[in-house]
């Protein structure tokens, strides 16, 4: 072998190990802070903020820690306090990264998105079983499920995700420090 193709393959070999350190996966966080009238709790081994209106609305991640190469997922639960029913679901859910509008994905997209990607019935029948979906939520009755948002778009810098949750004609803000997990 000469001298040029041991360089070009030397060279070669450097560049797809420097691009596979680029790409490889992170363990992120979901960090959830207290604001003013909130309260954390242990929903599941994981840490939750309380926060109580008309409404009660618990808000945790879906998960201690998760992999940059999947979407975070927040779980949200409201009891209706109120003395009217009130409709609820991902769309009463809105997220900021950093101050800016965020994806939050529904129910149909996520299922629409698993049969696209052919991951078949099982993982749908799976989504449709956490997911938060639409539900008419009566007084002193509680509802809830996970709420996939979109991909954080750097995830080597920290952020400031904020949720804000409509329920009850009042909304509910909570604040979740966003970071990677150094390991």
């Amino acid at each position: 072998m000469n001298a040029v193709a041991l360089k070009k393959m030397l060279t070669t070999t450097i560049l797809g190990l420097l691009l596979q350190g680029c790409s490889a996966t992170s363990t992120l966080k979901l960090d959830p802070q207290t604001l003013d009238n909130q309260h954390k709790v242990l929903q599941d081994g994981v840490e939750a903020i309380i926060s109580t209106k008309k409404a009660l609305v618990a808000v945790r991640p879906g998960a201690e820690t998760y992999s940059s190469q999947g979407r975070p997922t927040i779980v949200v639960t409201v009891l209706n306090g109120a003395e009217e029913p009130f409709d609820f679901s991902s769309d009463d859910v809105r997220v900021l990264v950093d101050g800016k509008p965020h994806k939050v994905f529904s129910c149909n997209e996520l299922v629409a998105e698993a049969e696209r990607l052919r991951e078949g019935a099982t993982i749908a029948a799976a989504l449709q079983a956490t997911m938060l979906k639409k539900t008419t939520v009566l007084p002193r009755a509680w509802h809830g499920g996970h709420v996939t948002i979109g991909k954080i778009p750097d995830v080597y810098h920290p952020s400031a995700l904020t949720v804000i949750v409509r329920a009850a004609d009042e909304e509910h803000e909570f604040l979740f420090m966003h970071f990677r997990v150094l390991q």
